[in-house]
């Protein structure tokens, strides 16, 4: 299923929307919608998300590495 698609399931407009939800949900403490949000992305899709959720280099905050490790395991 496309990404735009999934999104404008949730009422999202955009794919980044997705994503920071998948994150919000991790933070919110909401880990089986954290498995079922990225259950539900392809392995392409997978690959963006996680891309998307890495912190950029020098702004490696450790509520956001842990969010972007938490996904990385689910691979």
């Amino acid at each position: 299923m496309k990404l735009i698609t999934l999104a404008k399931q949730l009422d999202f407009t955009t794919e980044t929307e997705y994503f920071d939800y998948c994150r919000d949900s991790h933070i919110n403490g909401n880990f089986s919608q954290c498995n079922n949000l990225f259950a539900a992305l392809t392995r392409e899709q997978k690959k963006q998300c996680l891309q998307y959720l890495k912190p950029s280099k020098g702004n490696e905050d450790t509520a956001d590495m842990e969010v972007w490790e938490y996904y990385f395991n689910l691979l």
